[in-house]
């Protein structure tokens, strides 16, 4: 594929944007993020005005065009084999007095927007599809994929055979509860088991790197914690049961909202819109799912007259958002339920051995420097080395370290100060961890009357000092 390739395919993707979005739009951003057959797709803009709902109107109609195909071809185009294919597309369009300008920006996310809700078999079929080597596969995409193989290595029969009898005691509090809320929902509260399997059950199960939620069918779905494969096995099981999808129902999983006001007669179903949590974001412009379901339609509840009614599950609409029976009931089934505590931080490791080296006791520093900066120097160091230009208004002192203090060897440059000759290399100059009044009040250091001098106010410095 040639650049010009690509760039024909990319102009033949924008020009079906534009023509789905007619008039009456200013910008508008498509963005396309896919992980093996999990495909989310997003169009939003802003509108001048013209013509209201244009953009809301062209995402409706994204999954019946060409679009989905024409994105699924250009990440194909984006495959290389040292890093893969890119996970997250956006295309951004610009209608300009001028003339349409567009722009296309990639990203391959340290952690996908997502994450949460890819399946492991999606992770593992995206790696199969665009292999790379290890080291360029995402740390979250890698754990998913081992999921996968842990959940494949799996065979349900095992369980008739060796049952994880012991299973149920590990977890009381999490499967206890679960038993509870799904006692509140459905009957046969027996079809969820826990390290044993039966006909026409839900099973918790656990192997090496995964916990399973095991289906009627020995379907195997992994997770990498006992909460999350107790939740679906859980919405398996209600609905399985037939659990009835009703307002009261969605309203509970935050699927959909009540609004009311007495003052302005208003009592009305909305769709909740949470951007980061929420199906109708997902689901409205995003390609049909291939599964059978059942699904619930939700087009229809936005601004419904408020009340109960029920809902009658099926195949998922040709348009607009949509949510699965196993999501809602899932949703059901998380509130609810004991969330295991974090797990404590790691020891912090030993602080390292600052760098610089050890002023033993008894050593003498001296320093034209204010108490309340850190410079000492080894006494008879140049006054060139010193880090100063004038002696005005500066007053001489010496210290004796009292007890070890860590420190940074430094030493200033001579600087043009007038000087015929630049000093010697010699002396040293020490930055130290405190201010010296610091360290003078916690008995590190003490002033002394002179090099050698008894503790007291300095009260003459060497020879060799100006």
């Amino acid at each position: 594929m040639t650049p010009e390739e690509e760039k024909a395919h990319l102009q033949g993707l924008i020009d079906e944007v534009v023509r789905l979005l007619g008039g009456g739009w200013r910008d508008a951003r498509l963005t396309y993020r896919a992980v093996g057959g999990h495909e989310v797709v997003q169009l939003t803009g802003h509108e001048d005005g013209s013509a209201p709902g244009a953009v809301a109107r062209a995402a409706r109609l994204v999954p019946g065009s060409a679009i989905p195909a024409l994105l699924r071809r250009h990440r194909e185009m984006t495959y290389h084999p040292d890093y893969g294919a890119w996970l997250s597309l956006a295309y951004s369009l610009w209608n300009r007095p001028d003339g349409l300008e567009w722009g296309v920006e990639a990203d391959q996310p340290d952690e996908f927007a997502w994450a949460d809700e890819i399946a492991p078999a999606d992770a593992a079929a995206e790696l199969a599809r665009f292999p790379r080597p290890d080291a360029y596969v995402p740390g979250w995409l890698g754990r998913l994929s081992a999921l996968h193989a842990a959940g494949e290595a799996f065979s349900p029969d095992t369980l008739r055979t060796a049952p994880q009898d012991d299973l149920a005691a590990q977890l009381p509090a999490l499967f206890g509860r679960a038993r509870e809320r799904l006692a509140a929902y459905v009957p046969g509260v027996d079809r969820l088991r826990v390290g044993t399997v039966a006909d026409g059950c839900w099973t918790i199960a656990r192997t090496d790197g995964a916990w399973l939620a095991i289906g009627p069918d020995a379907s195997v779905r992994p997770f990498d914690d006992p909460r999350a494969a107790t939740v679906h096995a859980m919405a398996g099981v209600m609905a399985d049961a037939g659990l009835e999808i009703n307002s009261q129902v969605l309203q509970t999983a935050g699927i959909i909202t009540r609004q009311r006001s007495a003052r302005k007669k208003q009592d009305a179903w909305n769709l909740a819109a949470d951007p980061d949590d929420s199906p109708v974001t997902r689901t409205y412009a995003s390609p049909r799912p291939t599964s059978p379901g059942p699904f619930i339609a939700l087009e229809g509840m936005a601004n419904r007259p408020g009340g109960y009614f029920v809902c009658f599950p099926g195949p998922a609409p040709e348009h607009g958002p949509y949510v699965s029976v196993h999501e809602v009931c899932r949703r059901l089934a998380a509130i609810g339920l004991p969330v295991p505590a974090p797990e404590p931080p790691p020891e912090p490791e030993p602080a390292p051995e600052p760098l610089g080296e050890t002023l033993p006791a008894g050593k003498e520093v001296d320093t034209y420097h204010d108490p309340a900066d850190r410079f000492v120097f080894e006494i008879g160091t140049p006054w060139l080395r010193r880090g100063h230009n004038t002696l005005r208004g500066l007053t001489y002192r010496v210290y004796r370290v009292q007890k070890p203090l860590r420190a940074r060897p430094v030493l200033f440059e001579a600087g043009p100060i007038g000087s015929d000759a630049p000093p010697e290399e010699t002396g040293m100059g020490y930055t130290l961890v405190d201010p010296i009044a610091d360290l003078v009040a916690s008995g590190h250091l003490v002033e002394i009357t002179g090099p050698g001098g008894e503790p007291g106010p300095t009260v003459h410095r060497p020879e060799e000092q100006p």
